[in-house]
């Protein structure tokens, strides 16, 4: 195994061992809650869709609600940010420069590990979305139609694939502010772009800088759907690319 794949190795255990990566994990709640709530015709928990939903349309649901829940976002931004912020805080970094001998090599990996970190808790949270309106809210026939997918289908994968991809331009953007500044600073600054993006993603021409306006189109079954997919995977591409450039020119001219 190379640099590399020890970088990511230790990262995930890293990761693996901080409290908020667990807390991150009552995200898996939010679709048995729901379910729960739909299914007992909880009057706190209620259902404004047209017609039946599919368990991909539920999913996606689950995907949209828990972006929309402001304090997933925030806590993987302090997930990340204590990756790179705390551990140059502490010189711990110093350390693992030394080992690695590549400052390359640590930021991508720690890049890479949190993305599989991301990735899996997408994983997790789409086969709870999916059990739980089998398990538990298939019973209720004037809300579930007991299909896995109808006819919008690629408009339910969409939105969770948005929102997965959300997470991710949440981790670039958060990584490469983390060599800059500590972690709360990063959460603070995250909260008020996050409040900007949104006002944004209503503004006119301006709007298709936010990554919340496609979340929002992607919410809905337009016309030129394809066009705004093309778009956001252009978005997805830009911040990545210019992230990494500033995270990497950072960390490589940083003084430990």
């Amino acid at each position: 195994m190379g640099n590399m794949g020890r970088t990511i190795k230790t990262e995930l255990y890293k990761i693996s061992k901080r409290k908020d990566s667990w807390l991150f994990l009552t995200i898996l709640f939010i679709p048995m809650l729901y379910a729960i709530g739909l299914a007992s015709n909880s009057s706190v928990i209620t259902y404004s869709r047209n017609g039946t939903i599919t368990a991909l349309g539920f999913s996606a649901a689950m995907f949209q609600t828990s972006q929309s829940m402001f304090i997933f976002n925030v806590i993987l931004v302090a997930i990340t940010a204590k990756s790179m912020a705390t551990e140059i805080e502490n010189k711990s970094l110093l350390l693992y420069i030394n080992r690695i001998g590549n400052r390359h090599t640590i930021y991508l990996g720690k890049e890479i590990a949190l993305f599989v970190f991301a990735v899996l808790i997408e994983l997790l949270l789409f086969l709870v979305s999916i059990m739980s309106y089998y398990f538990l809210l298939s019973g209720n026939t004037n809300i579930s139609s007991g299909k896995l997918f109808d006819a919008n289908v690629f408009s339910d994968i969409l939105q969770i694939a948005s929102v997965s991809l959300f997470w991710l331009i949440t981790i670039y953007f958060t990584l490469a502010l983390s060599t800059k500044m500590k972690t709360i600073a990063c959460v603070g600054i995250y909260m008020i772009l996050y409040i900007a993006m949104n006002l944004i993603s209503y503004a006119g021409g301006i709007k298709y800088l936010s990554p919340l306006f496609y979340l929002n189109v992607f919410s809905v079954n337009d016309q030129i759907m394809s066009l705004y997919v093309i778009l956001f995977l252009i978005y997805l591409a830009s911040v990545g690319i210019v992230a990494n450039f500033i995270g990497l020119r950072k960390l490589s001219r940083m003084d430990l």
